[in-house]
């Protein structure tokens, strides 16, 4: 995947290159178990969602 845009959105700098993949690749959302993710749902209309939430929504 080309990333195009860097982003420095998430407390945690480790965790930027899950929102950028999601960006480029046009995701509909981000499933995930981390807290610092979470905490941005949503994020430029891209669903951060834990397991439990995405499995009772899909």
């Amino acid at each position: 995947m080309n990333i195009k845009e860097v982003i420095r959105a998430c407390r945690d700098p480790k965790d930027d290159m899950f929102l950028e993949l999601a960006v480029a690749s046009g995701a509909s959302c981000i499933v995930t178990g981390d807290k610092a993710l979470l905490e941005l749902d949503p994020f430029r209309d891209i669903r951060i969602l834990s397991a439990a939430d995405f499995m009772t929504l899909f």
